[in-house]
């Protein structure tokens, strides 16, 4: 049958990824097992099929048993990876507006989240289809068994980083990793994930030929010999004679090899702006009014980014030792820096736990490279440059090795042995003898007269006009309140709409509207409450003025939810 270690007892269910397998370490009644439970001696090990940025095919047998996490050494191990902890799995769903012409080879699938369950309008849905985010990547979760996320043996995953910590280091001497990131950084250039000047494109698009087709041939590569669209962003394909910049950039790179060029290209992607973050639409309140409007939120491995969502330009940069904590919700996630600014950051967001883990995922890779700072290996410390130097013989000192001491037995002796006075600097000083003298003890009596004691006069405190104001506005608040809850349990009498499909779409629309907006408005209500925690939480003097119109903002969108 085979190794034992390959078998264990496993608990099925009624569906695939219902079932469990028994841990040894675990008794029966931890999994709630009774007499006549049936349990199943099955073997552990299981097939899966991945699939690499540039095309390669894998079919590996790993332990159906284990989490991701831990598979995840197993994986990049049989791929040649040895940095696991920055590589991750995507489940794939196909887009169907991909191109059937587009060769199997290139980049990735269109990676796309399932959104049955949340509700997105139109514009956020017309910038994501335009911005190219990681909120649709669909990442396997690391804690999970694959058995428990539903990935059968047939479905195909995409290896890919995603975490870009130690990628500087790489170069022509690790091919399997060099390919990988030139594949990864040439579809994020090409998809417009990373913007790039004309200039940039072109000098990309060179050394991509370098890549593809070796040294420049110019009998061969002429004007019409190229697929722009493998080789350039769509913005930039019908610029005039843009194939004959691409090939004088091609000119550039002669003599290069294929995996020189690669580590070239990899290199001139690291110098740009946007490489190795990871984007997020989120939008964020604007600032002095109560709207919400779109923003990307952008994290690497040293700082949280804040940039325009549509030429991702970096507005604000928080590197990562100022954030002190973070919350996720499945609306919102909210950033905490402590002393080193006196709001939250809070953004709307469908997307809030997977920001949140990959923060937690940065800080960790750092947390072990720190503690493996002092080991050098495969497990050391990968993000350090090694300098190797050659010594000539006659530079070297030897070195001799002393034998060590002959032991000798321990000696024993009594140390309750009479003082000896040395005499100092100054000869033998005489010594003094005295004594303490008895300590006295003094009491006194006396009698305690009680008299009348006036109470303290009560200081009446005096409002001011901004506290009247931020009185007046709790008092509005709680009023428009008690109304909206009034107005919720009112039945609502609606004239008959009719089946019709005018109506039916009518009635779908309106309904969609109507929940966008409250998600808007509740979204805006958060915000305003934590503005004004922050500003009730410092230890000097509350702004009466800002709690006022957080308080303001509050009670005018109780008001307008109805």
């Amino acid at each position: 049958m085979g190794q034992p270690k390959d078998y264990g007892l496993f608990l099925p269910g009624e569906f695939y990824g219902s079932g469990a397998w028994l841990e040894p370490g675990k008794t029966l009644d931890y999994y709630l097992l009774r007499n006549g439970d049936v349990i199943e001696y099955r073997r552990k090990m299981r097939t899966l099929k991945v699939r690499t940025l540039d095309g390669t095919n894998k079919t590996m047998m790993v332990d159906d048993s284990q989490n991701v996490a831990n598979l995840m050494v197993v994986i990049c191990t049989k791929m040649g990876i040895t940095n696991h902890d920055e590589y991750s799995l995507v489940r794939e769903i196909q887009d169907e507006n991909d191109s059937p012409n587009r060769p199997e080879n290139y980049g990735t699938l269109t990676l796309r989240r399932k959104r049955e369950e949340k509700e997105r309008d139109a514009k956020m849905e017309q910038l994501r289809k335009k911005l190219k985010t990681d909120d649709e990547m669909n990442w396997v979760d690391h804690a999970k068994t694959l058995r428990e996320q539903g990935i059968d043996e047939h479905e195909v995953l995409l290896l890919r980083r995603k975490f870009f910590f130690s990628d500087q280091n790489i170069d022509s001497h690790d091919p399997v990793q060099l390919n990988l990131l030139y594949v990864q950084a040439r579809d994020a250039i090409l998809d417009g994930t990373h913007p790039v000047t004309q200039e940039k494109a072109c000098e990309f698009a060179g050394i991509q030929c370098q890549i593809q087709f070796g040294d420049h041939n110019p009998q061969k590569h002429r004007p019409g010999f190229l697929d722009l669209k493998d080789f350039l962003p769509s913005s930039y394909m019908k610029v005039k004679s843009i194939e004959k910049k691409v090939f004088a950039e091609h000119r550039r790179h002669m003599g290069l090899s294929e995996l020189d060029a690669k580590a070239l290209y990899a290199k001139t992607a690291r110098a740009l702006d946007t490489y190795g973050v990871t984007f997020f639409l989120v939008k964020e309140k604007m600032p002095g009014k109560n709207k919400l409007v779109p923003r990307l939120l952008g994290v690497t491995k040293d700082s949280v980014l804040r940039l325009d969502e549509r030429t991702k330009e970096i507005l604000k940069t928080w590197p990562l030792t100022t954030v002190r904590r973070w919350a996720a919700s499945p609306n919102t996630f909210t950033l905490d820096f402590g002393d080193y600014s006196d709001q939250y950051y809070s953004v709307q967001t469908p997307e809030g736990e997977q920001i949140a883990q990959l923060i937690a995922g940065y800080i960790d890779i750092i947390l072990k490279k720190k503690q493996a700072k002092d080991h050098l290996g495969i497990e050391g410390d990968e993000g350090s440059t090694l300098v190797e130097e050659i010594v000539s013989p006659f530079h070297a000192t030897t070195v001799q090795r002393q034998l060590p001491a002959k032991p000798t037995p321990v000696v024993t002796d009594s140390v309750a042995k009479p003082a000896i006075i040395q005499p100092g600097p100054e000869g033998v000083n005489q010594i003094q003898a005295g004594y303490i003298q008895n300590i006295k003890h003094i009491s006194e009596q006396r009698q305690l007269d009680t008299a009348y004691s006036p109470q303290p006069a009560v200081q009446q405190l005096q409002m001011t006009d901004a506290m009247s104001a931020t009185r007046k506005a709790l008092t509005s608040g709680r009023q428009a309140i008690d109304k909206s809850v009034d107005y919720l349990k009112t039945p609502l009498n609606l004239p008959p709409l009719g089946s019709d499909p005018a109506s039916t779409k009518w009635r779908t629309t309106t309904l969609d509207t109507k929940k966008e907006n409250v998600h808007t408005q509740i979204a805006a209500m958060n915000a305003a409450t934590a503005h004004m925690v922050t500003i009730t939480s410092t230890e000097d003097q509350v702004d009466s003025g800002a709690m006022g119109e957080a308080l303001s903002s509050i009670s005018w969108l109780a008001h307008i939810s109805k």
